[in-house]
């Protein structure tokens, strides 16, 4: 299984975000290792992480699915053309205070939560979703020593 071409395939970018909780660098090799533990071979196209604010993701929520909210990340497959995750930075402060957790791991969640979406993972259904996010955990636990 080939890595990604961190240089050319995986973009990472803020918009109106502010300071991320850790390098691009970290965040790409975050990227190769979740496609790693799935056994998946990595996407053949290019994945963009974009960080927005709330407002930014509550406007990007409401054209492309109708919810007038913020929420915590959105993915966008297009397919042969490449893949987006519209991650907001202000959702995972938020949620890291409610939980009691770090701003880091929130992030790592929504990438990991993204990606498996990407993988054809759903959270549609009770069902779907324990399975999805039994599968984020898993990922996590695996992961956050080196991106801690």
């Amino acid at each position: 299984m080939d890595g990604l071409n961190t240089r050319k395939e995986i973009t990472i970018s803020r918009k109106e975000a502010g300071r991320l909780p850790f390098s691009q660098g970290r965040i790409k090799s975050c990227i190769q290792k979740i496609f790693k533990l799935l056994k998946r071979a990595p996407l053949r196209r290019p994945i963009a992480v974009v960080f927005f604010n709330d407002e930014k993701i509550k406007d990007l929520n409401q054209k492309y699915l109708k919810r007038n909210t913020p929420t915590d990340v959105l993915v966008f497959d297009y397919r042969a053309h490449g893949a987006e995750l519209a991650i907001s930075i202000d959702t995972a402060k938020r949620n890291a205070q409610i939980y009691h957790t770090s701003l880091k791991k929130e992030v790592m969640l929504y990438i990991i939560h993204g990606i498996l979406h990407l993988c054809g993972y759903d959270d549609t259904t009770q069902k779907a979703k324990r399975k999805m996010f039994k599968k984020q955990e898993e990922i996590f636990k695996k992961i956050a020593k080196r991106f801690s």
